[in-house]
């Protein structure tokens, strides 16, 4: 990371220091990682599915493939 990055990283976390307050911070802190931790399961989720529909496709494309080939013998 680069000292930008850390930057805003820093003034981000003063800010919120701030606003929400050090009794609360660890409440928001825990919620927001357990949100990220269920949109990085929906993603994984979605692309199995997206993996798994572009797997099936290629198997139906040499499926023909193969078909068409017999046909042509």
């Amino acid at each position: 990371m680069s000292l930008a990055s850390w930057v805003e990283i820093l003034f981000i976390a003063i800010l919120a220091f701030v606003i929400i307050g050090p009794k609360d911070l660890p409440k928001v802190l825990f919620t927001l990682g357990r949100f990220v931790q269920s949109l990085r399961r929906l993603s994984n989720e979605f692309m199995a599915e997206f993996e798994a529909i572009h797997h099936i496709k290629e198997v139906q494309e040499k499926k023909a493939k193969v078909q068409k080939e017999r046909d042509i013998k």
